[in-house]
């Protein structure tokens, strides 16, 4: 490869805007060291708030996590790190113009960025274990026009749990490539196809990693581009040079690039094991209530209320799953609940959540206080019954309600013989 100026420019800025976004890695791979990185990261912290505020004039962007990678803070973040990048490199250029070629850096620099891309094509492909959990009841009771677009993609993705875990496969396959030099290319070549798929469905479903999943697309593609020629001569049948072997330091240099790279394969290993068993016990198994419940007979205080449609009070739908509950009234949002479901005493434990304050929204309501509902269910009869008793929000209830049939999404199934389409 011929170093000419504008590559030898281009291959310091790269350098310098791949290190900051990367930073601080290896330090992610590191099992419970979540406080050293928040540590390290502060001073960036301190100077994206300093930029977002005092030269772009906006509000204090806030820094605390919201499961957004395509907050205010990630765009400021993005800016300062190429102005700083921008900066270094005209340093860099002057202070070092005499340099011809940094074969040894970039060698350093590919290695870092496939150990960089491989932890996190790991991360999200295990992730895939928990990330599309089934549609929850309250979900599948949502008519589909009121979903966003992100909770269309997510419903699609947790309707089929084997589509869900073979891209998750399909991540982890790439990942374990990139670990080796023999393998790499394959394994950014895997990278390339499943983050292109993965950045298209977060451009076109409004997903809020865009940032990030074109980040690591980038770096796929720059792991592939010096081995475009051969694989374009491979693909259209022309003979390709083999792979020149690694140049071999001195034994001393050699065992310490050895042991450095079992040290970061066993950190990888411990930390995704953790992960594996987080993720498997993410989701609870289903309780007896789970379920949607249609609301027969409700009474507030002692007093019985007919289902009108302009009632806010009178329930419409409970909805329970493994990790809370959820009341539709007859007018007026869904109430969203904390609860713990005890079968052996009969008992739900809730507590009203906090809602999310949305611009233009409805205000937060206040969180309640944790309360017991008593419940009788019968599973004689078709469909099953249920009744609560108890308390919400310091008012007396008691319902009386039936179990709604399964939704088609999650009873259809797997069919090898379809006569006709099953498009409904």
């Amino acid at each position: 490869m011929v170093w000419t100026p504008p590559r030898r420019v281009v291959f310091r800025f790269g350098l310098l805007f791949a290190a900051l976004l990367l930073f601080p890695f290896p330090l992610q791979v590191i099992p419970e060291a979540d406080w050293l990185v928040d540590l390290v990261r502060k001073p960036f912290d301190g100077l994206v708030i300093w930029c977002a505020t005092d030269v772009l004039g906006l509000d204090e962007p806030s820094l605390r996590p919201t499961g957004s990678g395509d907050t205010t803070a990630s765009y400021v973040q993005h800016l300062v790190f190429f102005v700083l990048a921008v900066a270094g490199t005209a340093v860099w250029s002057v202070l070092d113009r005499r340099r011809t070629a940094y074969p040894r850096l970039a060698a350093g620099a590919r290695v870092v960025l496939r150990y960089y891309l491989a932890f996190m094509l790991l991360d999200y492909g295990i992730g895939k274990l928990a990330q599309f959990p089934p549609p929850f009841p309250q979900r599948l009771d949502q008519r589909v026009g009121d979903m966003s677009p992100m909770g269309m993609l997510w419903t699609f993705m947790g309707s089929s749990k084997p589509y869900a875990l073979f891209t998750g496969c399909a991540e982890v396959l790439g990942g374990a490539l990139l670990l080796w030099r023999r393998t790499h290319v394959a394994g950014a070549l895997v990278a390339i196809a499943v983050m292109s798929n993965v950045v298209m469905l977060n451009f076109c479903y409004d997903v809020p990693v865009k940032l990030f999943s074109t980040q690591l697309l980038v770096i796929a593609l720059v792991l592939v581009a010096p081995h475009a020629r051969r694989l374009i001569a491979a693909v259209l049948g022309r003979a390709t040079p083999e792979v020149p072997p690694r140049p071999r330091r001195s034994p001393r240099l050699e065992r310490a690039r050895l042991a450095a790279k079992l040290l970061f394969l066993a950190m990888l290993a411990i930390a995704f094991s953790l992960e594996v068993k987080q993720s498997l016990g993410f989701v609870p198994p289903e309780h007896e209530l789970h379920g949607i419940w249609v609301v027969d007979r409700f009474v507030l205080d002692g007093s019985e209320r007919p289902p009108l449609l302009t009632d806010a009070e009178r329930w419409h739908k409970v909805y329970f799953w493994q990790l809370g509950a959820g009341i539709r009234p007859m007018d007026g949002p869904i109430v969203r609940l904390a609860a713990k479901v005890d079968p052996a005493q009969h008992t739900v434990g809730v507590q009203v959540r906090e809602m999310r304050p949305r611009p233009g929204g409805p205000r937060p309501a206040p969180p309640g206080q944790d309360e017991v509902w008593q419940y009788a269910l019968s599973t004689v009869g078709d469909p099953a019954t249920l009744v609560i008793d108890g308390t919400l929000r310091g008012k007396k209830i008691h319902a009386e309600l039936h179990r709604e049939p399964d939704a088609l999404l999650v009873t259809r199934g797997f069919r090898w013989i379809n006569e006709v389409p099953f498009n409904r």
